[in-house]
């Protein structure tokens, strides 16, 4: 911006409007990345807020002469499910014709894991021990039985991940790992940022101050496809 001794500001137009124009294209972008395809229908609304999405064909195995696949989305229309790490991680590696992070067998122990610590929190037991969770089992069945059998899966799974460390993630010099990295990222954080709080690996290395690169991100992959195996009981 100028200023004339006479008329004040001078504004320079043919930038202002260059950058309303990339203004205009970036919510044009995010509008667009926010649209649901039309295989799901009009009632799925645009909504930006949303975040990353997938969309899938819901199906049923119908009996009959053969067994065969039915379609069971309303009115025969594609569903769609807000994406989660897994889902945008192997999106971000598709785009650059990469294969697939993690197998489907890892994911499967990740989003298992995330079902059950939500399960257990909107039961309310969040902070119960195992002990008192026992005592209110009556047998047979009851609501604290499947608690208690939830609570003592879910303690399993923690004593598998550990509380060590990303040894392939220490592995990198520290003139790798930025200036104001932190010495480790731990395997129980590791597992609860990506699986739990929705981070990719990217994300969880630039909340440790690390620099992002391809060599930690690989590092970081591996120690999480470990851990997730180690879920799984390999």
């Amino acid at each position: 911006m100028e200023f004339s001794k006479r008329k004040g500001p001078v504004f320079d137009h043919q930038g202002g409007m260059e950058q309303l124009m990339t203004e205009e294209r970036a919510v044009a972008q995010v509008k667009a990345e926010a649209t649901p395809p039309p295989s799901t229908g009009p009632e799925i609304p645009v909504a930006p807020a949303r975040g990353p999405f997938k969309v899938f064909q819901p199906f049923e195995m119908v009996r009959g002469s053969t067994e065969r696949a039915r379609r069971t989305g309303y009115k025969g229309r594609d569903a769609v499910q807000v994406a989660d790490a897994f889902d945008v991680m192997e999106r971000q590696a598709r785009r650059k014709k990469a294969p697939p992070p993690f197998t489907p067998g890892q994911v499967s122990a990740g989003r298992d894991y995330r079902a059950l610590v939500e399960r257990l929190d909107s039961a309310g037991v969040r902070c119960s021990s195992l002990e008192s969770l026992a005592q209110r089992s009556s047998g047979g069945g009851s609501y604290s039985d499947a608690v208690l059998a939830d609570s003592r899966r879910l303690a399993a799974l923690r004593r598998r991940i550990g509380n060590g460390m990303a040894l392939e993630v220490r592995r990198i010099r520290p003139s790798k790992r930025g200036p104001n990295a932190r010495s480790c990222i731990t395997d129980r954080a590791l597992v609860d940022m990506v699986c739990l709080n929705e981070m990719t690996l990217a994300e969880v290395l630039k909340h440790f101050g690390w620099t992002v690169n391809q060599k930690a991100r690989e590092a970081l992959r591996t120690a999480l496809a470990r851990i997730l195996d180690r879920m799984q009981g390999y």
